[in-house]
């Protein structure tokens, strides 16, 4: 069977990361050996940027309802339209990727391919951002119908809660699948990070399985890391008017960047999940994801070889 790629993508830009939109689609470009199509909602994009979409033929963009939702709940609004769109469209494999994930090698859909079978009914990213790299066959969805978030009646089923207490997940953008798989008795295949550079921060500045980058937080244009208002984001702040200025200058400062950047950063996946649920976005990331983005934008090949080797010029030392 000729395999016919999906590639799924809700884009939402900041105004000041269109050298990140054209990265994106350069490296797809550089990089998929088989037949592909970009499915592209393009509902709060730049008009500017979807005329750059538009010219592009291996883009197709699907007009539907603009949603309401923000966060992680508008991605899902619009992955779920694009997942059946491509299903309609006679793909074979479907893959989601982030307007900030692409392919750094080539074979990288193909080894992905080989992954899914009987015995694997998706490959994901293992930990935190599941969408930025989600990889199935059409057959797993038409069988099963998984869905990237879960229902009201769902998250509250005891069925959910035994899950909870065995797969101790982020509920992020694509957990649905998760749960899909627990119900089923299915396995899946995790992609792990594979850097060399930058090892161990999740989220942020990812290599996995050698194949497939993430640069982290780029996809949602409504958060910026830079508000000082919005720290932690915690849902009670009453907090906030005796931490937040010692917070700030612990973990904003050079010193905290420079920390991290030099130790392997590790969150055990159960804090993690605890964090986002009642934390919220771990902003505090927010030095290393800035520095990471100028980087990247700054030398593509450079950067990103020194995640995956560990070796980097003398200019980011």
């Amino acid at each position: 069977m000729v395999m016919k790629l999906g590639i799924i993508s809700n884009y939402l830009v900041r105004e000041e990361d269109e050298k990140l939109l054209d990265l994106h689609f350069t490296y797809i470009e550089r990089y998929t050996e088989v037949p592909y199509t970009i499915y592209a909602t393009v509902n709060r994009l730049l008009p500017r940027f979807r005329e750059k979409l538009e010219h592009r033929p291996e883009v197709k963009i699907c007009d539907y309802p603009t949603t309401d939702l923000r966060g992680s709940e508008e991605q899902s609004y619009y992955l779920e339209y694009l997942v059946r769109r491509a299903i309609e469209d006679g793909a074979s494999h479907i893959v989601s990727l982030h307007v900030d994930s692409f392919p750094i090698r080539s074979g990288w859909a193909q080894e992905l391919a080989a992954k899914v079978s009987e015995s694997s009914v998706f490959a994901v990213v293992a930990y935190g951002p599941y969408t930025a790299c989600l990889f199935f066959q059409r057959e797993f969805h038409l069988k099963y119908r998984p869905t990237f978030e879960l229902s009201g009646a769902e998250l509250s089923s005891e069925r959910y809660k035994q899950f909870c207490k065995e797969f101790k997940h982020i509920p992020h953008i694509g957990f649905g699948y998760f749960f899909k798989a627990y119900v089923e008795g299915l396995p899946w295949y995790p992609l792990v990070e594979t850097n060399r550079g930058n090892a161990g921060f999740i989220i942020l500045t990812s290599i996995y399985e050698d194949s497939v980058f993430h640069l982290g937080t780029a996809t949602f244009p409504d958060y910026n890391p830079l508000q000082h208002n919005a720290l932690i984001g915690l849902k009670k702040r009453a907090w906030k008017h005796f931490w937040v200025p010692i917070l700030r200058i612990l973990l904003y400062s050079k010193i905290q960047q420079k920390a991290l950047g030099a130790k392997r950063f590790i969150i055990p996946r159960h804090l993690m999940g605890f964090g986002w649920k009642h934390v919220g976005f771990p902003r505090f990331f927010a030095p290393i994801f800035w520095d990471a983005r100028r980087q990247l934008l700054e030398d593509p090949e450079s950067y990103l070889n020194y995640l995956r080797t560990g070796k980097r010029k003398n200019k980011y030392k």
